[in-house]
């Protein structure tokens, strides 16, 4: 503005455009709260200078209710796009409370612009004002959605990540309910092999007592029964050439009966030879099958002493409900995983390279389950036949054991990632996995204030190494 009409302050410029308006012959007009001045969707042909009182914008919603969008005070104009554009209406225009307007249709507006340059130099300055204050407030309103926008962004975010971790918090559960659930039945199962294994061990021990009595009136028989229940385990090949010695020897008996004596140790066959060199093969059987009766004895014996290495196995590696650490050995651990583990073991060459290791406080029943999941995931990856290794070792604060398979190893962009929830190397079909084996075996291994790592080997396949606090 020039020197002549400096920018006026709002009370200021309202009371002189009322002046000037009123040369004009035009008065404001009062409402009263309450009444509509402007109304949507209508043509407006008139610009409305607020003097006195407030105004509401509100926004018809299509359920037909009107949204508060704005509170306009003196200075502010209404209808002021649809006034120059002749567009409908945009928004109502209600009074907030009692006020007064001065309304100037485009000719009045016109002709006061054209005749008063005071009153060209206020109207210019209002609308200057206005045009600047929405500008304002839309940017303000802009960084404000730009900022509830972010907050949306950052809570959806964290909304997933929270529905991640429940998810992967789930399928631990899920996971470890099952090992509670498996140890709940192995211990069950081990209670229920351990009752008629002892008693079965219990009658063999009275037989073992009483027949040597019974054969007690022939020495013969008894000291063939002493022979078959001490005789050696003859392979098959070495009963197949005993078998064929045999037949050549005496080419009159059998070859059922000769299939028989070859299970016979060498002590055994010296005291029967006689009675085959006269050819008294009635006495020979009844020998024989004495004989029989003592190896049936020590197979008995020999079957129950693996059951119950095998229910004391059940029973350590079942201990998932242990709630305090225990001081155990590392080796005690293997074996016991092992022997729960034997049914799939067997179709691999397993070396076992154990050091002697002070033991560690632990919970048993954790460090068999991550035990596990290692050769689990070994027996995977390693084609039957081939080796898996199991070794042990101790530094000067920890001791540590290794699993290693002879498989395709372990990319080396997921040599990190394979130790998060969902996520796997295997390739679907029969190899499909959740990706939860090792990430639960991590965290049990830092629940013990221990390691879990990874890394292949030059030669083919992947290691992973436990290390515990000594």
């Amino acid at each position: 503005m020039s020197a002549a009409f400096p920018t006026l302050s709002t009370s200021e410029a309202l009371a002189l455009l009322v002046e000037r308006a009123h040369a004009m012959g035009l008065a404001p007009l009062s409402y009263r709260a309450g009444q509509t001045i402007l109304s949507e969707g209508e043509i407006n042909s008139s610009l409305y200078i607020l003097l006195e009182g407030t105004a509401q914008l509100l926004k018809q919603t299509p359920d037909g209710r009107g949204t508060p969008v704005d509170l306009l005070g003196p200075g502010s104009l209404l209808g002021i796009l649809s006034f120059w554009t002749g567009s409908p209406s945009f928004s109502d225009s209600v009074a907030a409370s009692d006020l007064k307007l001065l309304v100037l249709d485009m000719k009045n507006f016109e002709r006061g612009v054209a005749e008063d340059p005071a009153f060209a130099r206020v109207t210019q300055q209002l609308l200057v004002a206005n045009l600047s204050d929405r500008y304002r407030r839309v940017v303000g309103l802009n960084l404000k959605v730009a900022g509830l926008t972010k907050e949306l962004e950052n809570e959806r975010n964290a909304l997933r990540e929270a529905v991640d971790d429940l998810q992967r918090t789930r399928n631990k559960l899920i996971h470890q309910e099952k090992l509670a659930t498996m140890g709940q039945l192995l211990a069950g199962i081990a209670h229920e092999i351990n009752n008629p294994s002892s008693a079965l061990m219990k009658n063999v021990e009275h037989l073992t007592r009483e027949l040597p009595a019974l054969f007690a009136g022939t020495p013969e028989q008894a000291e063939m029964l002493e022979e078959g229940m001490r005789a050696p385990y003859l392979s098959s090949g070495e009963a197949r050439d005993r078998l064929n010695a045999l037949q050549k020897q005496y080419p009159e008996l059998s070859r059922s009966l000769c299939r028989r004596l070859s299970r016979l140790p060498d002590s055994a066959m010296k005291g029967l030879s006689r009675t085959l060199n006269v050819r008294n093969e009635t006495k020979a059987e009844t020998l024989l099958r004495v004989f029989e009766v003592g190896t049936a004895l020590q197979s008995i014996r020999i079957a129950e002493a693996r059951m119950t290495r095998l229910v004391k196995s059940l029973k350590s590696y079942s201990r998932q409900e242990e709630n305090e650490d225990q001081s155990v050995r590392l080796d005690d651990c293997i074996r016991d995983t092992l022997t729960v583990m034997n049914h799939r073991l067997k179709f691999y060459d397993l070396q076992l390279d154990l050091a002697e290791l002070p033991k560690v406080s632990c919970r048993p029943g954790e460090i068999n389950q991550i035990l596990t999941n290692l050769l689990s995931n070994a027996c995977e990856a390693t084609p039957k036949g081939k080796t898996i290794t199991v070794r042990t070792g101790a530094g000067d604060r920890d001791v540590w054991l290794e699993v290693e398979d002879r498989g395709h190893g372990i990319p080396e962009d997921l040599m990190e990632a394979i130790f998060r929830p969902n996520v796997t190397t295997k390739r679907g079909a029969g190899d499909f996995g959740l990706g939860l084996g090792l990430a639960i075996s991590r965290d049990l291994a830092l629940k013990h204030q221990g390691r879990l790592t990874a890394r292949n080997v030059p030669e083919g396949g992947a290691v992973f190494r436990l290390s515990l606090p000594a």
